[in-house]
């Protein structure tokens, strides 16, 4: 059995490596030969990113975790389980659906109700007023960002506040139109997004943002790793958010913002046990609580900031400013 979990996941993450990271690497490594004056000239694979890989590959690999580990029955009908893989309104952007939530759904083709349909329009609308806005926030976003010229610390302010707007916008909206035209056809596919900038913590932010994400990366990687337990949970913590900031992209930017985000994870659990926490907890009231929102999303902030730089250049003169 393990055998077979262990070649199924290697023909997925082979397939995510190839087509997603091959160039990422080999550049990495040209790059760093380059710092002792040795020109490697390696080639790039000239290679088009398939359409929604990221996600049907984890989709895949949680089916075949979850039967490794008993969780659900191997599935027998194979159209099923490829209409699952590529579940069309999801496909692109989210949320990452698993087996054992939608296989039962696709043995049994719901028929969608008028409840259905009204919820489904309503998200559907939702979703494209979001993206209207995110639409209109990529370019003060952009103007900061991507100017040619130095930035003022106003520029920096509004291109950071405008990209963590486009951002949410952008990926919230897109969910709730998938989960829209899910339920039109009778399908319920799980919410992504929870209100994430209202968290009061970093630790609550990734309860909130992309939930399909976070929870899959909690079940199937950071409980793989130990989790909580042997006392290794900041190694456990800080290695499944940089893994889940290259999932994002193939830059050394989104593996820091991934690093940055497990960091201030682990510092939140540090402070959570502290005297100081504790004494938090104890006095909690509005204006604490209205505190660590604006200081979860000064962090998250910065976090933005890392992830929209193309390069590290950029991001560091975003922040001085």
């Amino acid at each position: 059995k393990k055998a077979w979990l262990v070649l199924s996941m290697v023909i997925n993450l082979g397939v995510l490596g190839i087509f997603k990271y091959s160039n990422f690497v080999l550049q990495s490594v040209s790059d760093f030969v380059g710092l002792f004056g040795v020109d490697a000239g390696l080639p790039t694979l000239s290679i088009i990113l398939p359409v929604g890989i990221s996600f049907y590959t984890f989709q895949s690999m949680s089916y075949t975790i979850d039967v490794y580990r008993g969780d659900m029955k191997a599935h027998r009908g194979f159209l099923e389980f490829l209409a699952a893989l590529s579940f069309f309104p999801q496909l692109v952007a989210g949320p990452i659906l698993r087996a054992q939530h939608i296989l039962p759904q696709l043995d049994v083709m719901p028929v969608p109700t008028w409840s259905n349909v009204k919820q489904g329009m309503l998200l559907i609308v939702a979703g494209l007023i979001k993206k209207t806005f995110a639409d209109l926030l990529a370019g003060p976003a952009a103007m900061a960002f991507d100017s040619s010229i130095p930035i003022c610390s106003m520029d920096a302010w509004i291109g950071a506040l405008a990209f963590s707007g486009q951002i949410y916008g952008d990926f919230s909206g897109y969910t709730d139109i998938a989960i829209g035209v899910a339920l039109l056809m009778g399908f319920h596919i799980p919410q992504n997004f929870n209100l994430p900038y209202f968290s009061s913590s970093p630790v609550d932010f990734w309860r909130r943002w992309h939930i399909s994400l976070s929870s899959w990366l909690r079940d199937y990687l950071y409980i793989s790793l130990g989790g909580n337990r042997n006392g290794h949970r900041t190694r456990n913590v800080f290695l499944t958010m940089l893994l889940g900031g290259l999932w994002h992209g193939a830059a050394w930017t989104f593996v820091f913002w991934g690093a940055w985000h497990g960091v201030i994870i682990t510092v939140t659990h540090w402070l959570t046990n502290s005297v100081v926490g504790k004494w938090v907890d104890l006095h909690h009231n509005r204006l604490i609580a209205a505190l660590k929102m604006l200081l979860t999303f000064y962090l998250v902030l910065i976090g933005w900031v890392f992830f929209r730089a193309t390069s590290f250049g950029g991001a560091f003169t975003m922040l001085e400013q």
